[in-house]
């Protein structure tokens, strides 16, 4: 009896045995396009919507020790980044303090100055407070200023914060030279030593500012190609010295590698060069300073060779100068012996320059926010930015809508071609809304036929193109997909349709930007 079993365990060993050996190595390593749904548990989305729910967020304060920030939290709920900032922002400014924290701005009635006090756009949000700020002393100030910028990090798409007073920046020393610059997150460090290191800059008392050199991070806004506004980034820059001058000499220098480094930028004039003698710092009768960069004659055609046109230029170095230079409240561009009065372009209302002088407040609709789509070019996908308006930058439509634009002409010189089919528009996405961490995409039964026609070969780049687009920018992890409403199995051939797609950066290389 014994045997019989040892020999039936056996036969059902080998049969095991033989069912494994049967999947080869390659074929476990195959990726799989979908997941397959454990559960219709979705409904398609009729119009657009994102359900949203109530999210903790860490809001932190100048500890009464002075040495470090006190983090409290509090629960919000906010349809977009803006709404988020804005309400944090409030949140901190209602905030009375306790035993160990204390109160935002301290005793001063601090609240957001201007119409437009929140701008965020690439990763970087800049506020603007009312002048009760200027009302600290240069230590407190830095502190709460740390405290907001730790705070506004905790929101996912803020990766560091410029603060203004009065549309304006505050300088760190007592002669009115030294930028802040701009801020990141800092949980956990000891705020009085960074404000040591920040005194550790200022130049010496008698010495001449011109000769301390300055290094500091700096948000740096460029003109974006075609006339579509104005983009921004930061970088660390390293200056000669700390006078407006010199300062503003550098932002230039650094605005210009940025532009000329992005795609299709090898046309794009070295803007030290377009400079007739070096920028000028003045005083306006109200005490704030004005930049003056005189500029060539031949400045708006070398910009045109170079895909960009003088108000976008002028819109950059208008935000650039006020953002990071202490105390200038406009920038005035020449170009010969003439100011410029009137702002034109395409894709913006003309902007009137009173007296020549260009600020932030006119120049605000031309500061754009950015999504990253998914294009293709030899076969796989190709990451690129692509500029939005910033009220729509967390629209899931506006999203794809960029997708189904295509990319720009600069982009097809490099290569880049569309992967959604050119007869596809906006109209043909019948809802899109996030539930949980899925979003659930409804197309027209005209983008389905447009799929099929294309074929399987480009199949998983339509799909694909649309999926890493939406999770790239959303920070969600699947996304799923219905036509007229319903879940289908298979439109070319080559995808389960029906499945739940996750974010794939394995079929495409790094961006052009």
């Amino acid at each position: 009896m014994k045997k019989t079993i040892c020999l039936l365990l056996a036969l059902c060993c080998a049969l095991f045995l033989t069912g494994c050996a049967g999947r080869s190595v390659e074929a476990d390593k195959t990726p799989v396009p979908t997941l397959k749904p454990a559960e219709a548990r979705f409904a398609a989305p009729d119009g657009d919507g994102i359900v949203s729910e109530d999210r903790e967020y860490r809001m932190y304060f100048p500890g009464r020790d002075g040495l470090r920030l006190v983090s409290r939290s509090v629960f919000l709920e906010a349809a977009n980044l803006n709404d988020t900032a804005e309400m944090l922002i409030r949140n901190m400014i209602a905030f009375e303090g306790d035993t160990e924290a204390r109160k935002f701005g301290g005793t001063r009635a601090v609240d957001l100055y201007g119409s437009h006090p929140i701008e965020i756009s690439g990763g970087v949000c800049t506020v603007n407070l009312t002048s009760a700020m200027l009302q600290l002393s240069l230590n407190e100030y830095y502190k709460n200023c740390l405290a907001l910028s730790t705070t506004l990090c905790e929101i996912d798409g803020i990766n560091s914060v410029n603060v203004l007073v009065a549309d304006q920046s505050v300088a760190l020393d007592i002669s009115g030279n030294l930028p802040m610059g701009t801020l990141i997150a800092h949980q956990g460090e000891n705020i009085a030593v960074l404000w040591e290191q920040m005194e550790a800059k200022r130049t010496p008392l008698g010495e001449n500012s011109s000769k301390t050199p300055l290094n500091s991070l700096a948000t740096l806004y460029y003109p974006l190609p075609d006339s579509r506004g104005v983009g921004c980034t930061i970088r660390m820059v390293n200056f000669d010295g700390q006078t407006p001058e010199q300062l503003a000499k550098e932002l230039i220098s650094a605005v210009s590698d940025i532009r000329r480094n992005m795609t299709g930028g090898q046309n794009f004039p070295d803007l030290k060069d377009l400079l007739t003698h070096d920028p000028v710092s003045s005083e306006l009768s109200d005490g704030t300073h004005l930049i003056t960069l005189s500029l060539r004659e031949d400045t708006e055609a070398l910009l045109a060779e170079g895909k960009t046109d003088l108000a976008c230029f002028a819109a950059a170095m208008t935000y650039t100068m006020t953002t990071f230079i202490p105390g200038v409240a406009a920038v005035c561009i020449r170009i010969g012996d003439k100011p410029i009065t009137e702002l034109k372009t395409s894709r913006f209302d003309a902007v009137t320059a009173l007296g020549g002088l260009v600020t932030r407040a006119a120049v605000e609709p031309f500061l754009m926010s950015n999504v990253t789509v998914y294009f293709a070019r030899n076969g796989i996908l190709c990451e690129c930015e692509r500029p939005v308006a910033r009220r729509y930058a967390d629209s899931l439509r506006a999203q794809m809508a960029a997708l189904i634009d295509g990319p720009d002409s600069t982009e097809q010189e490099e290569g880049i071609t569309a992967t959604l089919p050119a007869t596809v528009r906006e109209d043909d996405i019948l809802g899109i809304a996030a539930e949980g961490d899925t979003l659930l995409v409804n197309l027209s039964e005209s983008f389905r036929a447009e799929i099929q026609e294309q074929g399987p070969e480009a199949e998983t780049l339509i799909c694909y193109s649309m999926v890493n687009t939406l999770c790239r920018n959303t920070g969600m992890k699947r996304v799923r997909f219905f036509f007229e409403g319903e879940q289908v199995e298979t439109v070319a051939g080559t995808i389960y349709w029906a499945g739940e797609f996750m974010y794939n950066i394995g079929l495409a290389e790094k961006g052009l930007g």
